[in-house]
């Protein structure tokens, strides 16, 4: 990953009008795919990402250039999951899967199902992200690459940890790291297994390994993985009970998402914040933060975060007294994960109900919809 992702795109511009003038389509729909991949990456014009894509995977299929609009149809997965648009991105990726798969490249057809894999965990679709972890692993053993392994087990991992089974995510990103990794690939795992300790309660492990690893890929300027691994260590701060740092932090993903088209980010920023707004005592802007991840979670799909947000609203309408609406809200909630295998949110909102029919008060747990460590475990190191 040295020089940074930006220089790359830098040198592109460079030779655009050169490239773009020549009558040579291969050459022009390798620079247009490896500039849209690369500005995803980096969160410099994701529309432009898109259009770069779609411009690659034209130029190729007019050429009969089946590869190149592999590698077109692939990129443009990443950037429609960077979007927050999973539902095109499974479609261009199921495209460039079958391109990579029918002419046995492996290389490819893993980098696919990692983007594929992406936008499964986007829609809360964790069987089939699992699925698509499985068939990368396969190509990568079938081929011995020690780095697909790692990959695929680490994305594996962070599957499993989303899905409220962290023991299993945290030993796939062990397994992962034991394969030695790239410092670019051990970032990533360390980052997963990071959200995994904070999911198990070990939050003082998890939070400093989630900042270790959060420092390499910026240093790196390489924003839509910084951006998305921050979003956990804001979840780490907020139980940890470290309030004023997770708000600024959230404040400045929810800002740099914004700015980068990076719909989903914005919308998990936004629920945050409503997260923290309601811990300090504001429901008012945070009702107003929950109700915009609401509306971009189902603009989008987003099923798995869509409940998040609603058991959030539910909180604050427990809190200002409305218990039959905070009832009823829990248990839309409560649906969605049991419908998804979430099993953690499943059963937290599972308790929050049991509360509400007591008649019991708000607990704080409960409003900040954190993550409740497995029975035995305490919540700090």
């Amino acid at each position: 990953m040295d020089p940074p992702a930006t220089e790359h795109i830098q040198n592109l511009d460079d030779i655009g009008d050169v490239v773009r003038d020549a009558d040579d389509p291969r050459r022009r729909a390798s620079w247009h795919y490896w500039s849209g991949y690369l500005r995803s990456l980096t969160g410099r014009g994701l529309a432009l990402a898109i259009n770069d894509c779609r411009d690659s995977a034209a130029i190729a299929a007019a050429a009969d250039l089946d590869e190149i609009v592999g590698f077109a149809t692939s990129s443009l997965a990443m950037a429609y999951s960077f979007a927050g648009r999973p539902r095109e991105a499974i479609e261009a990726g199921e495209q460039a899967l079958a391109i990579f798969e029918a002419g046995g490249n492996r290389l490819w057809a893993s980098r696919t199902l990692w983007h594929l894999t992406l936008a499964a965990n986007m829609l809360g679709e964790w069987e089939m992200s699992l699925a698509y972890c499985r068939r990368a692993l396969a190509h990568g053993a079938a081929v011995d690459d020690r780095r697909l392994q790692a990959i695929g087990l680490w994305r594996m991992g962070s599957v499993h940890v989303q899905r409220g089974d962290p023991r299993s995510g945290i030993k796939c990103c062990d397994e992962a790291l034991a394969l030695t990794p790239s410092p670019y690939d051990a970032a990533h795992a360390k980052a997963v297994r990071g959200y995994g300790q904070i999911k198990l309660g070990q939050l003082g492990a998890g939070v400093a390994e989630m900042a270790e690893a959060l420092a390499w890929f910026e240093n790196f300027r390489l924003r839509q993985p910084s951006l998305r691994w921050a979003l956990w260590l804001v979840e780490g701060y907020l139980l940890s009970g470290d309030v004023d740092r997770a708000r600024s932090l959230a404040i400045d993903i929810l800002n740099e998402s914004r700015e980068a088209g990076y719909r989903h980010i914005e919308g998990l920023a936004c629920w945050l914040m409503s997260d923290c707004l309601g811990r300090d005592d504001d429901p008012s802007a945070a009702e107003e933060y929950v109700e915009q991840a609401i509306r971009i979670f189902e603009a989008i799909g987003a099923r798995n975060d869509f409940a998040k947000a609603l058991a959030t609203r539910a909180g604050l309408l427990w809190r200002t007294g409305d218990s039959v609406a905070a009832r009823q809200l829990f248990g839309e909630t409560r649906d969605i994960f049991a419908a998804l295998g979430t099993c953690d949110e499943q059963a937290m909102v599972e308790d929050a109900l049991g509360e509400v029919d007591r008649g019991s008060a708000l607990s704080r747990h409960h409003h900040a919809r954190s993550v409740r460590p497995p029975a035995g475990r305490q919540s700090a190191d």
